[in-house]
């Protein structure tokens, strides 16, 4: 093992130890509010930006409403979302399975990070920016290839097929 292997386990044991500390009930949860919140605040949109438009009048924000609407609805949507994440959680933590909860919510931490370093490992890849590899990395390359394998599985079930694969095929067609 590398001193390179070493560098990256730092952040993903960081990532770990917070997801340990939030449990993997906050974590979901925390998706589901933003992702439930972005959904609430494009359906009250129009609604919102009538009402910004009335108060601060008409003329001098119309181009603004439409974002100050959304943030008014998107941010207590956020709150209150992840507020009840807490109060279940609490609830949890006083039986066996806030133990489970903690140990899944390292999982999803270490995997949450490992999945954002290997990103950025295939962007700096992709940029064709050298990476000083010595012989023996073997976090390296398990952290290298974790992104790119993900998004291949995944995409397998998204309409459109592959997408790693298109993505190489359109780079393919626009350089030659």
């Amino acid at each position: 093992m590398s001193a390179f292997d070493i560098l990256l386990l730092l952040p993903i044991a960081v990532g770990a130890w917070n997801g340990y500390r939030k449990g993997v009930l906050i974590e979901i949860f925390g998706i589901i509010a933003f992702i439930f919140s972005i959904i609430i605040g494009f359906k009250f949109l129009y609604l919102g930006s009538e009402v910004v438009e009335g108060t601060l009048g008409e003329d001098r924000m119309k181009w603004l409403s439409p974002y100050l609407s959304f943030f008014i609805v998107f941010l207590p949507s956020l709150f209150l979302i992840r507020k009840i994440g807490l109060l279940m959680k609490k609830a949890i933590r006083l039986t066996f399975l806030g133990i489970l909860d903690g140990f899944l919510g390292a999982l999803l931490g270490a995997v949450t990070v490992t999945f954002g370093m290997s990103v950025l490992l295939w962007i700096v890849d992709k940029l064709h920016i050298p990476i000083a590899e010595a012989q023996e990395n073997k976090i390296l390359d398990f952290v290298k290839g974790f992104a790119p394998k993900v998004i291949s599985v995944i995409s397998d079930y998204l309409p459109g097929g592959n997408w790693i694969e298109y993505l190489d095929e359109l780079k393919h067609r626009l350089t030659h």
